[in-house]
């Protein structure tokens, strides 16, 4: 178990890396090259800098992550999000080597692919059908990881738009529906359009592109490209904007209807969202929602595309959507698809897209009938081998089965630790997504201080008030037991502190 007794080497001393046994850098070294060099995603330099503050990690196993110091620390993260198998998994290590000696990598542009490509495609869109009959026959696209599938699955929006119109045009009516709508608090990645969907984003993204132009002009409706709506739970929703009457669940569908119509339906091409929001803090959705979002959308011919990327085989279901038996246009997965042993993704979606977007066009191969869009990794023949073991053994282990089950479990020991302390508002968690929403912005100082201090590795949420956990199935209970206690700890210290501040400013 990770201690601060685990610390074997002392500043200075040897750390051996790679095989052989050659000594080729200190810990002191390596801190220095990555200061000078490496640069951190979410990250600031003065995360880097101090004595003991970058972690340099060197081996996993199971739910068990071990520093180049030998210091070991709880995985609560999953990786970021993906372990969902546990780390040192060798059967998939194997599975990767002998496709890599076999064939390491091929196109799979125009008529080009490979065999796990293709065997990979076929098994997601199975696994689609048996969650929603809508998605029989479904079409699938492969990516290398989630962002990149979001920019894809809107790409693919604007195609099926583009094409709705007579046969063999290069443009039909729907060219003009290009915005998109999404939920505050949202995380879809930070490409392009998934970082101009989260409005906190302001230093990139469509909302930095347009602030030359003025605050009026940037949230005009005929300007406006990206908009937001409050998701569906009592902590995010603003109660100022419900009726009398109102669940949550119903003034979210309310809210996403009138922002439709605010900005035109001839002008929106989809709305992107998260079953169960994963940065956010694990927020799940209230159950009236998505029956009521479907048929707005079905309304106003506007499509629903949910990002699947975290919730993929996280939430008790293959995809987190079956928690509330409603089939999105399309899916966006990832993370959980190879459980982090290579990075892999997918864009899953129903076969009327696929008809229109791509069936209904002229006899003559047109440049307007070419699908525009490509990644270098797209069935990445290693990272589809990959993929197809890892959902062999979720299969075979009946591993959805076993995260509904440790999801409850977990949940339990983190309630019965945290409920009730000062600073916790609320403690939740779906499958194994897991999140501890906090009264005040203390999310990052808490994430760091059960990491440095106690070996605990988990994620402040982007909204600086949530802490995030998704830890991999394998881990125990007396492990994740440890992880709850390690919290409990640091956040009661963060109480004594704040009470101890109240104290002193009222004597003042």
């Amino acid at each position: 178990m990770p201690t601060q007794d685990n610390m074997n080497l002392q500043d200075g001393e040897k750390v051996v890396l790679g095989q052989g046994g050659k000594e080729t850098a200190t810990y002191e070294d390596l801190k220095a090259s990555d200061e000078s060099h490496q640069m951190h995603g979410f990250g600031h330099p003065l995360m880097q800098k101090g004595p003991r503050q970058l972690v340099v990690f060197e081996s996993g196993d199971g739910a068990v992550l071990k520093d180049v110091m030998g210091k070991e620390y709880l995985d609560a993260m999953g990786g970021i999000t993906v372990a969902h198998l546990g780390h040192g998994r060798k059967d998939l290590a194997q599975v990767a080597f002998e496709q890599m000696s076999k064939l390491e990598v091929s196109s799979n542009q125009r008529n080009l692919t490979n065999n796990n490509a293709v065997k990979l495609c076929e098994r997601l869109s199975g696994l689609a059908a048996q969650a929603f009959p809508e998605m029989d026959g479904s079409r699938v696209y492969l990516t290398a990881g989630g962002g990149e599938g979001i920019e894809a699955a809107y790409h693919l929006a604007l195609r099926y738009f583009n094409k709705s119109g007579p046969l063999g045009t290069s443009y039909g009516e729907g060219y003009k529906k290009q915005k998109l709508i999404s939920f505050r608090n949202c995380y879809h990645g930070s490409t392009f359009i998934p970082a101009s969907m989260k409005p906190e984003f302001s230093d990139y993204g469509w909302k930095r592109w347009m602030e030359g132009h003025g605050r009026e002009v940037y949230e005009s409706p005929s300007h406006r490209m990206f908009s937001n709506i409050d998701p569906p739970h009592e902590l995010f929703m603003d109660v100022s904007k419900m009726k009398p009457g109102e669940n949550v669940g119903q003034a979210a569908a309310r809210q996403l209807e009138e922002r439709i119509l605010q900005e035109g339906p001839e002008t929106v091409a989809a709305f992107v969202f998260e079953p169960v929001q994963g940065d956010g803090g694990a927020v799940d959705m209230h159950r009236d929602f998505f029956p009521l979002a479907k048929e707005i959308c079905k309304r106003h011919s506007v499509l629903m595309i949910a990002d699947e990327i975290m919730s993929f085989a996280k939430t008790g279901h293959w995809f987190g959507m079956e928690l509330y038996g409603v089939c999105p246009d399309i899916m966006v997965i990832s993370k959980g698809l190879t459980c982090g042993y290579l990075p892999a993704g997918a864009v899953i979606y129903q076969n009327y897209i696929w008809q229109t977007a791509f069936n209904n066009l002229s006899s003559k191969m047109m440049l307007s009938d070419v699908w525009q869009h490509d990644y270098t990794w797209s069935g990445h023949p290693v990272c589809s081998a990959v993929a197809l073991r890892a959902l062999d053994i979720i299969d075979s282990e009946n591993l959805i089965e076993l995260c509904a089950k440790r999801g409850r479990e977990f949940l339990d020991i983190l309630k019965s630790e945290l409920e009730g302390l000062h600073v916790v508002q609320q403690v939740r968690g779906t499958g194994v997504m897991l999140g501890v929403d906090l009264i005040s912005d203390i999310a990052t100082d808490i994430e760091q201080k059960v990491l440095l201090e106690y070996g605990i590795v988990l994620r402040a949420s982007t909204n600086k008030h949530c802490l995030l956990l998704t830890p991999p199935y394998v881990m125990t209970d007396e492990q994740f037991k440890k992880v709850a206690e390690s919290l409990r700890k640091v956040l009661r210290s963060f109480a004594t502190l704040a009470e101890s501040a109240i104290s002193k400013s009222r004597q003042h």
